[in-house]
């Protein structure tokens, strides 16, 4: 494989974009104002004051939000938390280790047919598989399902998507505050927003199957996706949090939060995303370095 740019895995130019669509947001909703006879000085003086309140309260609040997520989804997901020494937490640590990630993610298993990563950062995350995926796929499927969640952590998905929501739930508590804009242009923007947080998981989605046939092979990631999708209907809870699973809603339309089994299948086939992800094997995950491969026993440990 030719060498390539090494993947970026910052979230700044996803907070910088929701902080420039919240001005955005903010101004347009100065116009209608305006528009409708609220008077210009008025609205500016709305929009100047949400220019600073949306994006401090999005990201403080979506950063204190995202510490809390670990600790809440295992007391509420039905989550047993392994110890380091068991079979498939050493398996996640060989992983993370390929990945070049210097800490050791949380592992934990819980009932239902899904699996997925939560945590506010590499040093808080854990990556939780369905014990039914453990049953019924071979090693090969579930190392790339664990590979797909190690994705999102190396490319910080879940604070990318985490920070999305807070800016969204806080522009919209903002437009509360004038029944003008409430009435007016909340709706408007409260879907807009709800559109591109939708976009962004679906996208972050191929990333992650890139690095689960990275860790694997684009056979095996196929494999895995193919008997997730034939597995039955998502259940009610796999829907409440259908942002966080591997397999989550997929019905082909911009209100869908992951791609469809037709769109993962093309894209790895083709690889679209695979091949802007450098060779893992033998080298460094963000360069090009060769390197020996650390062993699960070298790997620091994050402790909170």
């Amino acid at each position: 494989m030719a060498e390539q740019t090494p993947l970026k895995h910052s979230t700044f130019s996803t907070w910088l974009g929701l902080v420039l669509g919240t001005w955005a947001g903010l101004a347009w909703g100065s116009l209608i104002s305006a528009s409708i006879g609220i008077g210009v000085g008025v609205a500016a003086g709305s929009v100047l004051g949400g220019f600073l309140a949306v994006p401090l309260w999005g990201t403080v609040w979506g950063l204190i939000c995202l510490r809390r997520h670990r600790e809440l989804a295992v007391k509420d997901h039905g989550i047993t938390l392994l110890p380091e020494d068991d079979p498939l937490a050493q398996r996640v640590y060989a992983l993370a280790a390929r990945l070049g990630l210097q800490t050791r993610p949380w592992v934990g298993t819980m009932p239902h047919n899904n699996a997925y990563a939560i945590g506010s950062g590499a040093n808080s995350a854990m990556v939780v598989v369905g014990q039914p995926l453990l049953d019924t796929l071979s090693e090969a499927e579930v190392d790339a399902i664990i590979g797909h969640e190690l994705g999102h952590i190396v490319n910080n998905d879940m604070r990318r998507m985490g920070l999305a929501r807070s800016f969204q739930n806080s522009l919209v508590w903002y437009l509360g505050f004038s029944d003008t804009l409430q009435r007016w242009g909340r709706w408007f923007l409260t879907w807009v927003s709800e559109l591109y947080v939708l976009s962004i998981s679906r996208k972050r989605e191929y990333w992650a199957d890139a690095f689960g046939a990275a860790l694997t092979s684009k056979a095996h990631m196929i494999a895995a996706l193919e008997k997730l999708h034939n597995v039955p209907d998502l259940s009610e809870f796999e829907r409440k949090e259908a942002r966080l699973m591997f397999r989550g809603v997929a019905e082909g339309s911009w209100l869908s939060t992951h791609p469809t089994l037709e769109e993962r299948r093309a894209a790895l086939e083709a690889e679209t995303y695979l091949e802007r992800i450098l060779e893992l094997k033998g080298r460094d995950a963000w360069g090009a370095t060769p390197q020996i491969l650390p062993t699960v026993d070298n790997i620091a440990y994050a402790k909170s």
